[in-house]
């Protein structure tokens, strides 16, 4: 089974290539919605996504999406209840994503300016945490996601190029946590590879 396993990681790993394909590294900026906004309600600054795709048709690509966000917000003093416990103090908001997903590109033209569309499936680990003073509530859960995509690409030169895109990672509710969304402005480069 191993073996297998093993051979058909192999070929597609020749099939990606053997392909026209490309890397993207790109800041993000996150804007919180759903629960997401319930406990931390700023935008973060603090974000990184990459990319590997390759070219399956002229204008399709397929690869993977990989991504890092840091979520922040700090409360007032004030009493918070959880359960039965309510506790009184300035409160540290946290939520670190860490969206992971297969995802595919159509592009529009092969001009300088690229537009295209794209949608991602994958999962999404979050790990919230909310901290008064010595107190520590910790949860982390895994999320099915489902990120649509839009953006355009800019050829800079002949293996470089600008990436600008926005993606929206729509978490579903899970047994422990309501659904919730993130949408990832990004800003980044591509480096093409034949």
């Amino acid at each position: 089974m191993k073996k297998s396993l093993l051979l058909a990681f192999g070929i597609l790993l020749s099939c990606f290539v053997s392909a026209q394909s490309f890397t993207s590294i790109q800041y993000t900026v996150g804007v919180p919605f759903g629960d997401l906004k319930d406990h931390t309600n700023n935008l973060s600054g603090r974000g990184l996504t990459f990319e590997f795709h390759t070219e399956i048709e002229p204008a399709i690509t397929v690869g993977i999406n990989l991504g890092y966000s840091v979520f922040y917000e700090r409360k007032d003093y004030d009493s918070y209840s959880q359960g039965t416990a309510t506790l009184t103090g300035v409160q540290y908001r946290y939520n670190n994503m860490f969206p992971m997903m297969v995802n595919a590109h159509y592009t529009f033209g092969t001009a300088t300016i690229m537009p295209y569309v794209g949608l991602g499936v994958g999962t999404i680990f979050n790990l919230r945490n909310t901290q008064m003073g010595l107190n520590s509530i910790e949860e982390t859960n895994w999320h099915f996601l489902l990120s649509p995509e839009l953006g355009f690409m800019v050829d800079v030169s002949a293996d470089i190029g600008i990436k600008i895109n926005a993606i929206y990672d729509n978490a579903f509710k899970t047994r422990d946590m309501d659904a919730f969304g993130n949408l990832r402005l990004n800003i980044g480069f591509i480096f093409m590879s034949f």
